[in-house]
């Protein structure tokens, strides 16, 4: 019995060690990602910056591409979150629309650059040979699951194809984005009227004030 715990307590040290090293590694490719941008950082660059072995970077990520989608989906999820718990408890869909934009731009200003570096032009990475979904695509595809779900109850309309429609609502946001932050009001109102009068059919009156638009039923 003894000698079990005594096993045990070096793996989970080392575990633990490993874990710290990927954190590190992590918050070190952000850094860089965000300041240099994805062509001007070098997996060497992120191993020094996180003051770990270069060799230590190749135990967790296949190549530099790997690491940049493993930041990515970290700021998608930090992001998805940071935005979750400003929809609560809002329903309708300009309603959640105008919550999201403003979201959205609280997080660049708190977050400066987080946004602009992981939706870095995806053939960037391509290019590299990593596999895996970019940040945009997986907000295009969550955005085509949303229209689904409000489609199937009549607060959005039918006619559109999900996945266009999904990757036009992603490129208008990060359009609307270049007026600045300065230009925030004008940003969120237009935008989310703009949305809204897409989507909404004429004959929605009553489902569109109460639909949960960003928290329906659509696949992940």
């Amino acid at each position: 019995m003894e000698s079990a715990q005594q096993d045990a307590a070096p793996a989970g040290r080392g575990d633990r060690r490993k874990s710290e090293s990927r954190q590190r590694l992590l918050a070190a490719a952000r850094r860089l990602f965000i300041e240099r941008g994805y062509h001007a950082t070098r997996p060497q660059d992120i191993a020094r910056a996180a003051d770990v072995g270069y060799g230590t970077f190749y135990l967790h990520f296949t190549d530099k591409g790997d690491c940049f989608l493993a930041f990515a989906e970290a700021a998608r999820a930090e992001l998805s979150a940071f935005v979750g718990a400003r929809l609560a408890g809002v329903d309708g869909v300009e309603r959640q629309l105008r919550a999201l934009l403003e979201a959205l731009v609280d997080y660049a200003v708190q977050h400066p650059g987080v946004l602009k570096a992981a939706m870095a032009d995806v053939s960037v990475i391509a290019s590299d040979g990593a596999g895996g979904v970019s940040l945009v695509e997986r907000w295009a595809a969550e955005w085509a699951a949303h229209i689904r779900a409000g489609a199937r109850v009549g607060a959005i309309h039918a006619d559109y194809d999900p996945e266009v429609a999904g990757n036009a609502i992603v490129g208008l946001i990060r359009g609307a984005a270049h007026c600045g932050r300065d230009r925030r009001a004008a940003l969120v109102d237009t935008v989310a009227r703009f949305l809204t009068r897409a989507l909404v059919p004429s004959g929605a009156a009553e489902a569109a004030p109460h639909h949960k638009l960003l928290e329906g039923e659509g696949e992940p």
